[in-house]
């Protein structure tokens, strides 16, 4: 709970921040609702501390998981167990997201969406990446009336079979987790899409 306190109050602050920047500048208002506004900050939200316990309460969901997978759009299901899920869905907690590991690397926008009433950070390179970051940017989006995380979103480049492929993770914190891999095999007519969404809310 600490954890997330520090984490609400960080996004509420910048949040604020960018209220009173309209507030101060009435001509502005509706260009901060559609440009992102660059911080100096460097307290990244701690973005792989919230994804592991959210992988932690996946041990008390009282569902089987609903497993999708589809190539290139050709789609098949299964339900599985908790502790069948959980392992296919660790390569969301590497490489570590926090101000330690990442504010040398990334810099943080932060854009307000007032037709969504979310709060999207999000965090690109400053610099050349090295050779072994396979994280290109992630974005955190962030609701500032429920205070709480909404949904986290990450790029990453990595080789499969000396293939190169772009992975795209998106985790909606409560709800289901999906990981798009596009292999970019050179060699093929259309790259090949893979996609894999688990589903524990099936509310939606």
């Amino acid at each position: 709970m600490k954890k997330y306190l520090v984490l609400f109050c960080h996004c509420l602050f910048l949040f604020s921040c960018s209220q009173n920047k309209n507030n101060g500048n009435a001509t502005a208002v509706n260009d901060t609702t559609k440009t992102p506004a660059t911080t100096e900050n460097t307290s990244f939200i701690p973005v792989t501390s919230i994804l592991q316990s959210e992988l932690n309460k996946l041990d008390s969901v009282q569902v089987t998981i609903l497993q999708i997978t589809t190539v290139n759009n050709k789609q098949d299901s299964a339900w599985l167990p908790a502790d069948k899920v959980k392992p296919k869905l660790e390569g969301f907690l590497f490489p570590v997201i926090d101000d330690k590991t990442m504010a040398a690397l990334f810099k943080e926008t932060t854009f307000n969406d007032e037709g969504t009433e979310a709060v999207t950070f999000m965090y690109d390179p400053k610099t050349t990446l090295p050779d072994s970051m396979t994280l290109r940017r992630w974005d955190v989006y962030f609701d500032p009336n429920r205070n709480k995380i909404r949904r986290v979103y990450m790029v990453k480049q990595v080789k499969e079979n000396n293939i190169l492929a772009t992975q795209q993770f998106t985790w909606q914190t409560g709800k289901w987790a999906k990981i798009v891999t596009i292999n970019n095999d050179k060699n093929a007519v259309n790259p090949v899409i893979n996609e894999i969404k688990w589903i524990w809310d099936l509310s939606e």
